[in-house]
């Protein structure tokens, strides 16, 4: 059986969707950036900038997973409220 979806449903599923895809554009971003330098040849002068960089990079990648657990998150409490919403309805 397929029951009325409320608009607030609607928007918690787009929200969650909307922070997990931020959080995966993000952490692909860091990724391409740490390979973009992986096929780049480090010049000795420029090394302490390519590290520097790198942690950079790095740091992306990892703000991408926390947001992407952020939206695993919401996608979870989405979830928690449309089945609440259903047992009530019952």
């Amino acid at each position: 059986m397929s029951e009325r979806v409320s608009p607030a449903a609607r928007r918690r599923d787009l929200i969650a969707l909307l922070v997990l895809a931020a959080g995966a554009a993000t952490a692909i971003y860091g990724y391409l950036g740490l390979h973009d330098m992986a096929f780049k040849p480090i010049v000795r002068d420029q090394g302490h900038q390519a590290i520097e960089r790198a942690i950079s990079y790095n740091n992306v990648v990892r703000a991408g997973w926390i947001i992407i657990g952020v939206g695993v998150l919401a996608v979870l409490w989405s979830f928690w409220q449309n089945r609440k919403s259903a047992n009530a309805a019952r």
